[in-house]
C-alpha cells in the first residue's frame, strides 16, 4: 500500500472533513518523514501511515478519535538521530566526569581545577587508558560509541557484553598492559552503558525469595572471578542514555540495599555511580484514573494473553500489561524497538484467539521481544 493511498483512506476511517484532513495529512507526512518511518520494524513499501491505518481500524468508529488523540498528543518517539546524539555525549559529558572526579579524589585537586593542573590533567589521561567501557545490552550502541570516540579510546577498551569469556578477559588485560606500557596495570574505571530503563528492574532487583537478579548481578559475578584485574578501589559507573525519575529512584534504592545484603557478597566496590542523560519527565506518564477516555480505551481493547507472552512482564508486579511493565505507563517508542514499559496499546500483538469478551490487538509499533 502506498503512503498516499493510506493517507487518503485514513480520511474515511477517521471521518475527517476537508480542513481537518488537510491539516492532519500534512502533519502526518512531516512526522513520518522525519521520525516515525525510521522505526526499524517497518519495511520498504510498508511505513508508518500504513501501520497507523491498520492500528486505527481495530477500534470501533466511536473510539477512533480517542485513539488518534492519544497517539497525536501523548506519543514520545525517540529517533535514531536523537539516540546517536546521546551516544556521542556519553564520553565527554559523563565518562570524563567520572574520571575527573576520581582523579580529584586521588590528587586532592578540586574537580573544577583538574584541567588547569598539569599533573592532574596527565592523571586524567592515564586513568582514561585504564577505563573499560562495557555495553549492558545491544541497545547500548557500542559500535556507534566506538566511532564517536575514535582517537580518544581504543577499540580494545570497549566490549560489547558484560558477560565475557575467560579468554576475553585475558585479552582485555593484555591490551591494557600494552596501552599503558605497564605489565602490572589494572583497570581503574568500569563504565557500564545501556540505552533505556524505566523501572530499574533489569539492572538490579531483589526477588521475592530474597535472591537477586539483573544485569549488574551477573556483571558482579564476572568481576569478582577476575578481581585481580581491577584496582582495589576501582570505580564502577552505570550510565543510561534514557531514564525516568522512577528508574533513577528505584535503582538507587536497590543499589543501597544490595551494598549491605550478605547474600550478594562478594559485591562491587562502593559507591556505584548512576547517571542518566535524557530523563523522561513524570508528566509524560499515562496514569490510571487521570483520563477516563484513555482508561476505557485501554480496558476495552486489551488481550490478556499479551501478559503471558513474556515471562518478564509478571516480574514487574503489575496485574496486566495495559500500562506496560511494572505499570510504568509510558507512551514511549525508541527507533529500534518499543519498550515493554510502554502501554500495551502501542506495541502488543495478539498471536492467538483472545478470551471471550476481549479484543485481538494490533500494534502501532510492533515490539521485538528480547525477554522470553
Amino acid at each position: 500500500m502506498s503512503e498516499g493511498y493510506a493517507l487518503r483512506y485514513l480520511r474515511r476511517v477517521m471521518g475527517w472533513g476537508f480542513e481537518e484532513d488537510d491539516r492532519e495529512t500534512r502533519w502526518l507526512r512531516t512526522v513520518s518523514a522525519f521520525k516515525y518511518d525510521g522505526y526499524r520494524d517497518f519495511l520498504a513499501g510498508s511505513r508508518f501511515p500504513e501501520a497507523l491505518l491498520n492500528w486505527l481500524q481495530q477500534f470501533d468508529p466511536a473510539d477512533r478519535r480517542v485513539a488518534y488523540r492519544f497517539f497525536r498528543e501523548r506519543l514520545v518517539f525517540i529517533s535514531w538521530a536523537e539516540i546517536n546524539q546521546l551516544v556521542r555525549r556519553t564520553l565527554p559529558a559523563y565518562g570524563r566526569t567520572v574520571i575527573v572526579r576520581r582523579v580529584s579524589e586521588k590528587t586532592g585537586v578540586p574537580p573544577y581545577l583538574v584541567w588547569s593542573n598539569p599533573g592532574a590533567r596527565q592523571r586524567v589521561e592515564e586513568t582514561l587508558k585504564r577505563t573499560l567501557f562495557i555495553g549492558l545490552s545491544d541497545g547500548a550502541r557500542i559500535d556507534a560509541f566506538r566511532r564517536a570516540n575514535v582517537g580518544k579510546v581504543t577499540n580494545e577498551q570497549v566490549t560489547l557484553s558484560y558477560e565475557n569469556s575467560e579468554t576475553k578477559w585475558g585479552d582485555l588485560h593484555k591490551d591494557l598492559a600494552k596501552r599503558t606500557g605497564d605489565t602490572a596495570a589494572k583497570f581503574e574505571v568500569m563504565f557500564l552503558v545501556d540505552d533505556f530503563t524505566a523501572s530499574g528492574k533489569s539492572l538490579l532487583r531483589k526477588k521475592t525469595d530474597g535472591s537477586w537478579s539483573g544485569k549488574l548481578k551477573r556483571f558482579a559475578e564476572g568481576f569478582n572471578r577476575h578481581r585481580t584485574l581491577f584496582a582495589d578501589d576501582c570505580t564502577i559507573a552505570v550510565h543510561h542514555y534514557i531514564g525516568t525519575p522512577k528508574s533513577q529512584q528505584d535503582s538507587a534504592a536497590q543499589l543501597a540495599q544490595a551494598a549491605t545484603d550478605e547474600k550478594l557478597k562478594p559485591w562491587l566496590p562502593q559507591p556505584i555511580e548512576l547517571s542518566f542523560d535524557l530523563m523522561i519527565p513524570s508528566s509524560v506518564v499515562v496514569t490510571r484514573g487521570a483520563d477516563k477516555e484513555i482508561d476505557d480505551l485501554f480496558t476495552k481493547y486489551y488481550d490478556s494473553n499479551v501478559h503471558l507472552m513474556s515471562k518478564s512482564l509478571p516480574v514487574g508486579g503489575a496485574e496486566d500489561a495495559r500500562y506496560g511493565f511494572a505499570g510504568c505507563g509510558l507512551p514511549v517508542v525508541i527507533e529500534h524497538n518499543t519498550p515493554n514499559n510502554s502501554v500495551a496499546l502501542l506495541w502488543a500483538e495478539s498471536d492467538e484467539a483472545p478470551k471471550d469478551g476481549e479484543r485481538a490487538m494490533r500494534p502501532l509499533f510492533r515490539r521485538r521481544q528480547r525477554h522470553t
